[in-house]
């Protein structure tokens, strides 16, 4: 295979469209996160979910990652990720978490559709995830 000019502008043009589109989720989800944070809203919900993101060897404000990746998806879990100044274990445990759920609205109704019962598929990805999170959290920490 030969790499030519329309292979190369094809390939620029989809990078720049990807580009696009991924900043269409990541960019505001960074900017409310820093809008939360810089309002005290982020302080607040750190606090309150403090006690349940310690078991998984994380800090509080941690809780609006997850949030934001089990029900939105992995880009507004990466745009709340960079308003943040988490941890290497820290990342590293949101990342495996979100790697085993993620996007539960979309793919629990892609999951039923395919024949899979959300009551079967749901425990399953949140408690691996969860389980995963408790495991790594208590390797990292």
């Amino acid at each position: 295979m030969t790499v030519d000019g329309a292979i190369l502008r094809r390939g620029l043009y989809k990078g720049i469209v990807t580009t696009l589109e991924l900043s269409k989720v990541i960019i505001p989800t960074a900017v409310a996160v820093t809008f939360l944070d810089a309002s005290g809203g982020l302080e607040i919900l750190a606090e309150w979910f403090a006690p349940l993101m310690g078991w998984l060897g994380l800090p509080g404000e941690a809780a609006v990652v997850l949030f934001s990746g089990y029900f939105i998806n992995l880009y507004a879990a990466i745009g709340s990720m960079t308003a943040m100044n988490l941890s290497m274990e820290a990342m590293i445990i949101l990342a495996v978490m979100l790697g085993l759920c993620h996007s539960m609205i979309v793919e629990l109704a892609i999951s039923k559709k395919a024949g899979c019962p959300v009551s079967y598929i749901l425990p399953l990805r949140l408690g691996m995830s969860l389980f995963m999170g408790v495991l790594l959290g208590g390797m990292l920490q």
